[in-house]
């Protein structure tokens, strides 16, 4: 048990790529201004939401670690199973939202009016082959990804640094507070990633509270970089882009380089790979919990399939795509995996906990 787990600073690392995908290929809408420079500001806000968010999973991990035998009340009760569910379920919509997003990314930006259904459906096949290696070479290789990832896009924002244009940077606050705050609170829901340490902290071996606040304010950090390039290399513009990140990107020029987007391109796609892959593992253990006598590879081949088929309906439809993108399935999406399961998994602990010591008593 001790050989396979992973050091917090080895995990983190993939969750930051997991996270940074999300800012990669962030789809502008109605309801958040992108061109905006409060957007320079909505990452200090995911930090400290972020940080709020990560305290119910880390009170569980310190009720379970007071007591093995209240660990193993936890584990094998219905409820522990009824809970995995809700989890495998939430981070399968997670991948449909993940790989459709990259499916309406490479058919409109990268091969305009393209079928790129069975490319996806490939994509998902790999990771969920990825995730079968298990958490620690996930991780591992996310501490070498990370190397690259941002060697490459600080490489890339530099390059942009004489198209920014400082009168695109807006009073701040302009359309009000209440604005911004909602804008942060949409902006700073996208990392739902963050329900599924829950599930992995056992394998994870360090100082997880610590590292979980530095992933935290690194990833804030990183996209407050990332959308100071897109504000001021766009400006308003960057509001009639599906996708203004990686519109900014296009005009990145180094040289006798000028096509950067597709070095940033191949980068985002090792942070969707990584996050797709995660998300298989997490499904899998999720199910694993439900469905003991089940092998994960028999979970991830049908998890796959399922995830196929619905991706092949959705496919460069834009209306079924937006449907999975609502806000209030945007915001379920990180509120109950998040905040509720963990929550109610505290309370449980707490509930069971005083039978714990009457038993141990008699």
């Amino acid at each position: 048990m001790t050989q396979t787990r992973v050091s917090a600073p080895q995990f983190f690392s993939l969750l930051y790529l997991s996270v940074l995908s999300s800012i990669f290929m962030y789809i502008s809408s109605p309801e958040i201004t992108v061109s905006e420079t409060d957007s320079l500001l909505r990452p200090l806000i995911f930090i400290v939401i972020s940080i709020i968010a990560g305290i119910p999973t880390f009170l569980i991990y310190k009720e379970i670690n007071k007591s093995e035998s209240l660990k193993t009340t936890l584990t094998e009760s219905k409820f522990f199973k009824v809970i995995a569910t809700f989890y495998g379920a939430v981070y399968f919509i997670g991948i449909i939202r993940t790989a459709a997003r990259f499916d309406l990314f490479a058919s409109s930006e990268l091969f305009p009016g393209t079928e790129m259904t069975l490319f996806i459906i490939a994509l998902i096949v790999v990771c969920a082959l990825l995730s079968l290696l298990g958490l620690g070479a996930l991780s591992r290789a996310g501490v070498i990804f990370v190397v690259i990832v941002v060697g490459a896009t600080g490489f890339v924002m530099l390059s942009l640094l004489e198209e920014v244009d400082l009168l695109n940077f807006t009073p701040l606050f302009r359309e009000g507070a209440l604005n911004f705050i909602w804008d942060s609170v949409l902006f700073a829901v996208q990392a739902s990633e963050i329900g599924a340490i829950a599930l992995v902290l056992p394998e994870i071996k360090g100082n997880v509270t610590k590292n979980y606040i530095l992933w935290s304010v690194f990833s804030g950090l990183s996209f407050i970089v990332v959308l100071f390039f897109v504000v001021g290399t766009l400006g308003v513009f960057a509001d009639t882009q599906l996708f203004p990140t990686y519109t900014a990107v296009t005009l990145a020029k180094f040289g006798l380089l000028e096509r950067m987007d597709a070095l940033e391109t191949a980068i985002w796609i090792l942070c969707v790979v990584e996050k797709i892959a995660f998300y298989f593992l997490v499904i899998s253990k999720s199910f694993k919990i439900v469905f003991k006598k089940v092998s994960k590879r028999l979970i991830c081949i049908v998890s796959s399939v399922l995830v196929s088929i619905v991706l092949a309906f959705i496919s460069s439809n834009l209306e079924r795509f937006s449907f999975i993108s609502y806000t209030p399935v945007v915001l379920a999406m990180y509120i109950v995996p998040v905040i509720v399961l963990p929550l109610a998994t505290v309370i449980y602990l707490k509930k069971v906990k005083p039978c714990e010591k009457n038993s141990e008593t008699d």
